[in-house]
């Protein structure tokens, strides 16, 4: 909702928007440690598969200032900013919000003590910049999070404050821009991954935060037989924590506060992730010398993840008798659902934010007139009152795979 401010013409923003929890982001932020676990002063840097991180410590355009590298208060702004998106702004780098709301999703808190904080955080993403770098071509790109920042004021908002009746208003903000490199980013659907924002950000250790945003992807494929293992040492180096001396205090770090139940292992264990539970225990290496972190995912077996869905999409398509590099190719030009495809699937009763990186697959896949003609056959069924065997979106997905898994048949001349 809408509203204006007196006899001003100005629209302030004063909605509750629609809270939609799973976040996509670049799938490198779940693969490294790409945030920090504690405020950084200089660089880090980070591979992650064929790439090479700079995070902060340059400015490409002002080579005199030396802003920090990102940490995982960055990470919980940039990912609360982008539950903020949506599919029908006018600029769709644009992104709007209530101040209040942008601080419960942030912290739970709709308190005015956390606007210099979050200011400071987001001056920070402005003015930080990433470097990566492909290990093969050595070509380097830079890029910032965010391009621009628009800060609105009001009267102060409590009337028992002598600043009241000052001419002083609240600086609070409204608006903010994603630069066109991370948006571009972020339109590359097939290296999104999701990520759960009320989980992440119900975790109130940085260093828990910094370990669950990406040890969970070394554990997807573990089990508690096989865990998957990491040195106390190497994980703190890997998060920029400052690692204790002695072994005894490394073992500290993660169980301290474990009788009010605060302690890391017991802020991270059984957590949600998007497979299913993350799992996680200490056990002393083989050396003696130092504490490990033994992890694996349980995984759920009621629910069809999206990787599952991924893996039977190209499965589908591979037993047409169609090349792997055709697949490649076509996967490699994803676009995201467009406003029309999005308009038809709502009128055919179509789930469309849990299966929307699969979607995107198909319509790569099967190219956009074949997707659309399925798409409005899935219209015409719910407007015709077709009933499904299962449900509407089961039926859609059963069509498209049907569709992907045969090959296009040649044309007649």
């Amino acid at each position: 909702m809408e509203r204006k401010q007196g006899s001003q013409s100005t629209q302030l923003i004063s909605f509750e928007p629609t809270f939609v929890d799973r976040v996509p982001a670049p799938k490198d932020f779940f693969l490294g440690p790409v945030f920090a676990a504690t405020r950084q002063k200089g660089q880090r840097e980070v591979i992650i598969g064929e790439r090479h991180y700079l995070l902060g410590g340059f400015h490409p355009l002002r080579p005199n200032e030396f802003p920090p590298a990102l940490d995982v208060r960055h990470a919980r702004a940039i990912f609360t900013l982008l539950s903020f998106r949506t599919e029908y702004a006018d600029d769709p780098r644009v992104i709007r919000f209530a101040f209040s709301d942008f601080c419960r999703r942030y912290a739970n808190s709709n308190g005015g003590r956390y606007l210099r904080a979050i200011k400071a955080i987001v001056a920070d993403l402005a003015d930080s910049y990433i470097q990566v770098t492909d290990l093969r071509t050595k070509v380097a790109f830079s890029y910032r999070l965010i391009e621009r920042v628009m800060i609105r004021g009001t009267p102060i908002a409590r009337r028992d404050s002598g600043e009241a009746s000052s001419r002083q208003t609240e600086m609070k903000l409204n608006e903010i821009t994603l630069s066109p490199e991370f948006y571009g980013l972020l339109n590359r659907i097939a290296e999104l991954q999701d990520l759960k924002l009320s989980v992440f950000t119900s975790i109130r250790s940085p260093l828990a935060q910094a370990i669950y945003l990406y040890i969970p992807s070394r554990s997807v494929h573990h089990s508690e037989s096989n865990p998957f293992e990491i040195s106390l040492t190497k994980l703190l180096e890997q998060v920029s924590f400052p690692i204790p001396v002695f072994k005894s205090k490394r073992k500290e770090l993660f169980t301290k506060h474990e009788e009010e139940s605060r302690s890391i292992l017991q802020q991270l264990d059984g957590r949600e992730t998007l497979t299913g539970r993350f799992r996680v225990t200490l056990a002393e290496t083989a050396d003696g010398s130092d504490w490990k972190l033994q992890t694996w995912v349980e995984q759920n077996p009621h629910s069809e993840t999206l990787l599952n869905g991924e893996s039977k999409i190209i499965k589908a398509y591979l037993s047409s008798g169609r090349s792997l590099e055709y697949l490649q190719q076509a996967l490699a030009n994803m676009t995201p659902l467009t406003d029309y495809e999005m308009d038809l699937m709502k009128a055919g009763n179509i789930e469309i934010e849990k299966n929307r990186k699969c979607f995107a697959m198909m319509k790569a896949i099967l190219k956009e007139r074949r997707f659309h003609s399925i798409l409005a056959e899935a219209k015409c069924d719910e407007l015709e009152g077709r009933k499904a065997t299962k449900n509407p979106t089961a039926r859609l997905i059963h069509r498209l795979k049907e569709a992907v898994s045969t090959p296009p048949q040649p044309v007649n001349r």
